[in-house]
Formats: structure tokens, sequence, C-alpha cells
């Protein structure tokens, strides 16, 4: 077999190459754009959500399409991997923050989690 020699180096863009990512990166732009305005939505409707369960001390919310649930979760950190654990315990930083979940009520899920192939 003859030797095989250095890959050869890709030609210049094509203009047809570069008005085709012209259209991805503006398609991306608009997205990015939607997203904003759909978080900004999301926060006032938990805000919403979370001044009424506040205000009628209940930590469910259920509708005739879906039924809201509050939880608090916790999580502890350290930086260090192999800290022992008289240290963790003492410089541990433990946050709790709230969590809603919205489910349509009777509904299937729209997407499932995969799990991970071992």
């Amino acid at each position: 077999m003859a030797p095989k020699g250095k890959a050869k180096a890709k030609a210049a863009p094509k203009e047809n190459d570069a008005s085709n990512m012209e259209d991805v990166l503006q398609k991306w732009h608009e997205a990015k754009a939607m997203e904003d305005d759909a978080k900004k939505i999301i926060e006032s409707c938990k805000t919403a959500v979370e001044m009424q369960m506040a205000k009628t001390g209940q930590t469910c919310i259920a509708t005739v399409s879906f039924t809201v649930d509050k939880r608090t979760q916790s999580r502890e950190s350290v930086s260090v991997k192999d800290l022992p654990a008289d240290i963790r315990a003492q410089y541990a930083k433990t946050s709790e923050f709230s969590v809603l979940t919205l489910k349509p009520v009777g509904g299937k899920p729209k997407a499932k989690a995969k799990g991970v192939k071992k």
C-alpha cells in the first residue's frame, strides 16, 4: 500500500454554505429571544403560584387540568474531594430551595428521562 499523506485542507467556504450558516445563526438568535420571553412568563407564573400557596398555607394546588406540588430540597457542598468527615461536617454549607412541580392531570408525560446504559 502507498503511504497515507496528510489530509487535505478543507476548501474555503462556498457562498451557499455561508448563506446556509446565516440562516442557522438567525434561527438560533430568534430561538434564544423566544426562550428569554418564555423564561420570564414561567417565572411570573411560579411567583403567582407561590404567592397563592403562601396566602392559603397550602403546598399543593390542584385544578381540573393541573396539579402543582411545592417541596423543599437541600444541598450540601464542599469543594475538596477527599475531605475528612469531621472537617466536612464543620465547614459544609447547606442551601435550601423550593421546587414547584407542574403535572398535567390524567395525561401521559410528553418526555421521559432516559436511563444510563451500562
